[in-house]
């Protein structure tokens, strides 16, 4: 007898409104309803794809993440999959950051999905075998001067998928950590992601620069019942940047 769960999938987005996040959203809305998740709830009135509702939240506030779980749930159904792709960087020299620049960092790369992979434990918001996946970073592994703060809540966020995995099982915790990308994030830095830092990086990454498209692609894959012998994993896709 089919699981009647597993007949009525609904996939959660946080931080949906640019680059990863948005890229999933409107993929995974191909094959199921969509909750987008984000700040900027605006951008869903023109995405263009049905089957994706927006919703506020705002990931610095653990009550804006319980009342849009709470409502995407009451509108849509228990959580089959998960997707956090919210995230904050700042790139400085550790001496130079300010507390806020730091609150703001981990606020959102790590105590946000915290909060949210909390929910994932209630059998009244997430479906027994529901998938949670948070977009990490190689900075996670490799972290460099001037996004320590960046690295170490990544490697946070690490740590949180592979012991949820076993807190939580059946549930999947799985993660991906890309190299750099070319996102509205990156973008807003462009006086230090300009064209030198791409050509450079272009030309010491055996399979070029890894693109969102392809991002998206493994994580619709590690959400699949094609990977279901697969959690607590992270897996890197940086075309072999960190090599």
């Amino acid at each position: 007898m089919a699981d009647p769960e597993a007949a009525s999938p609904h996939a959660v987005v946080v931080g949906a409104s640019s680059g990863i996040g948005l890229s999933v959203a409107q993929r995974l809305a191909e094959r199921m309803p969509v909750t987008a998740l984000a700040r900027r709830v605006e951008r869903f009135g023109t995405a263009g794809h049905d089957g994706i509702i927006g919703l506020f939240c705002d990931v610095d506030d653990s009550a804006s993440i319980d009342a849009a779980l709470t409502q995407a749930v009451a509108e849509r159904g228990k959580i089959s999959a998960l997707v956090y792709c919210a995230g904050a960087q700042v790139i400085k020299p550790m001496r130079a950051m300010k507390p806020a620049e730091i609150d703001r960092v981990i606020d959102v790369n790590i105590k946000g999905a915290l909060h949210v992979a909390r929910h994932m434990a209630s059998a009244r918001i997430a479906q027994a075998d529901a998938v949670f996946c948070g977009v990490s970073s190689i900075a996670a592994t490799r972290p460099e001067p001037g996004i320590v703060a960046y690295a170490a809540a990544k490697a946070a966020l690490d740590a949180m998928i592979k012991g949820l995995a076993r807190e939580l099982a059946p549930r999947r915790f799985v993660g991906v950590a890309p190299g750099w990308l070319d996102t509205e994030m990156t973008q807003s830095q462009a006086h230090i992601y300009n064209a030198q830092f791409r050509e450079e990086l272009e030309k010491r990454t055996p399979l070029g620069i890894t693109s969102v498209q392809a991002v998206t692609d493994l994580i619709l894959y590690l959400l699949s019942p094609a990977a279901g012998s697969i959690t607590g994993q992270i897996v890197t896709i940086d075309g072999g940047a960190s090599l």
